[in-house]
């Protein structure tokens, strides 16, 4: 039977996003990293970081139209003084994406873009020495009504968030990078699941291409990093509305596969307007299913969903356990946004998460948890991998 153009190229899509994920695991498996020893200190590293996400408007706000309208900087603002109580101060704050209601917005004689008006929003933290961390989120790349990713948008953010690192592959400086904590015992990869090269129709749910999964095998098997923390603004577990459709989400398996291998502390994520937070253990299928030829996650990454610093609330009932998946939303208490303190201490990483509630005025902590990563050695058989890659590869 003939097989057509577009059923050849996503064949060899993610047959090359199987090579990279398997690839890494071979590299690490002959890294002799021990996933938890450490040298030089690592293991006594101590190291604060928050993270964020979803502090978007609902609408253009009120005439006259105006970038700041675009952000719901009262309560984005009233976080960002929350963090700056923290003690002791973090060392860098990471947002995950939809900072505004729209990217850019065009009318008559009325043109801005609003990546600036809220960076003013968070100048108090840049001003008190806090490094802010950006990935770009969908409503970046949305112009006025939305409908379109454009690519003037995701230049521009490139040109305005020039804190981020430098260090992606070509073409995605500053949307796609990675960077490291003092003492190198921690490890931190910012992907983009909506890079274009051109205008093109919305996909929500994002994808990863092969140029990102190639770099991020490459900065893995460099690394000698205990703790590995991911930030991406789109979920791979949803828990409430839509999920993503099965082409796309299966190259955010063929990425979980690798961070799964590479035993990742947290995939922090937004796009999904509540909190939740999962180890997804040997009990989380892999996602299309059925999914025959991948075995049961073994080494219980966490999805931390930190879906709202000012975004509007979702009320969808959730489609998973909610007590399983820690869910907390408006069936919880009505308008409570939130954000996350990660605190990482030798082996050691805490997550902290605190609920701001508009009606009570107050902040609460809505979850604890802790991830203590596993000294012992990892002995994985190089043969195995390559087997696997065969099997896998040859489907």
């Amino acid at each position: 039977m003939a097989v057509n153009d577009k059923t050849f190229e996503r064949v060899r899509h993610y047959t090359l996003i199987l090579i990279a994920v398997l690839c890494a695991s071979i590299a690490l498996s002959c890294s002799g990293d021990n996933g938890g020893s450490g040298i030089d200190g690592r293991n006594s590293e101590t190291l604060r970081f928050v993270f964020l996400a979803d502090s978007r408007s609902d609408s253009y706000g009120p005439d006259p139209v105006s970038p700041e309208n675009f952000i719901n900087k009262d309560v984005l603002g009233l976080i960002v003084d929350k963090i700056l109580e923290l003690q002791p101060q973090p060392s860098f704050v990471v947002f995950g994406g939809d900072m505004a209601y729209r990217g850019r917005y065009q009318h008559d004689n009325t043109s801005f873009y609003t990546f600036h008006a809220w960076k003013d929003v968070m100048k108090k933290l840049t001003d008190a020495g806090i490094p802010v961390y950006t990935a770009i989120g969908n409503h970046e790349l949305y112009d006025t009504h939305g409908g379109t990713y454009f690519l003037a948008n995701q230049t521009e953010f490139q040109a305005e968030f020039t804190d981020n690192p430098n260090n992606g592959p070509a073409g995605y400086e500053r949307l796609t990078y990675s960077f490291t904590s003092p003492k190198g015992n921690s490890f931190f990869a910012v992907l983009d699941p909506y890079y274009i090269t051109e205008d093109t129709p919305q996909f929500l749910d994002g994808g990863i291409d092969e140029t990102q999964m190639t770099w991020l095998a490459d900065q893995l098997a460099r690394t000698k990093a205990t703790h590995k923390f991911l930030f991406i603004h789109t979920p791979y577990y949803y828990v409430s509305g839509p999920s993503a459709t099965p082409d796309l989400n299966y190259s955010f398996t063929m990425l979980w596969k690798m961070l799964d291998d590479n035993k990742f502390d947290l995939y922090a994520c937004g796009h999904s307007h509540l909190y939740s937070r999962k180890t997804i253990d040997s009990n989380v299928a892999p996602y299309p299913q059925p999914y025959p030829l991948l075995p049961p996650w073994q080494n219980n990454v966490v999805q931390l969903l930190n879906g709202t610093c000012g975004a509007p609330l979702e009320n969808d009932d959730p489609k998973v356990d909610r007590i399983a998946w820690h869910i907390f939303d408006v069936h919880n208490a009505p308008d409570t946004y939130y954000f996350s303190v990660v605190d990482v201490n030798g082996a050691n990483t805490t997550v902290n998460s605190y609920g701001y509630n508009s009606d009570t005025k107050a902040f609460s902590t809505i979850d604890t948890f802790s991830i203590q990563k596993n000294p012992s050695p990892q002995i994985v058989s190089q043969r195995r991998k390559k087997d696997k890659l065969t099997m896998l590869v040859g489907r």
